[in-house]
């Protein structure tokens, strides 16, 4: 039988279990992305690009146009960069689950917030979403010792409902 690997994370930080049989879990490793931790402001280099107002109009100064008018203000990016590190620290995370589920009947249970749950699946490769057993859309990267223990033992192997 195969083993179950348990990873609970979020945009920033990460902890990977190793479930044995009596249903106990053993840390195998910790994640750490402080750049997304940090502010919006504070990742980008420098700020925002302006765009001309219109078209270029105007004098020919050497061969290039000059437009007139102010121009706009800055030009936001496409993606905003805590997107961007929450993406690297995805596929971070999905490289060393991809080294990690080498053995046919290993499992992975994952459980995440569900933006980042949503980032982390598009980014595992075939093989290791082959054997995604369960995903669990909550963030439980705060909880500690028994109280993660007890969590992840409701969340993850809830009991029959009585009739």
């Amino acid at each position: 039988m195969g083993r179950t690997y348990v990873l609970i994370a979020d945009a920033s930080r990460a902890r990977l279990f190793q479930q044995h049989a009596s249903r106990t879990y053993a840390l195998l490793e910790t994640f750490d992305h402080e750049p997304s931790r940090v502010r919006n402001r504070d990742l980008v280099a420098d700020a925002n690009g302006r765009k001309p107002a219109g078209p270029s109009v105007g004098a020919n100064y050497g061969g290039r146009s000059v437009s007139r008018g102010v121009g706009r203000p800055g030009v936001a990016p496409d993606t905003e960069p805590k997107e961007v590190e929450a993406e690297k620290f995805a596929h971070r995370l999905a490289s060393a689950l991809d080294g990690l589920l080498r053995a046919r009947d290993d499992r992975l249970v994952l459980a995440a917030p569900p933006h980042f749950l949503g980032l982390l699946k598009k980014t595992l490769s075939t093989s290791v979403v082959k054997r995604l057993e369960l995903t669990v859309d909550k963030d439980l990267t705060k909880l500690e010792g028994r109280e993660l223990d007890d969590r992840m033992r409701r969340e993850l192997f809830p009991s029959p409902k009585l009739r």
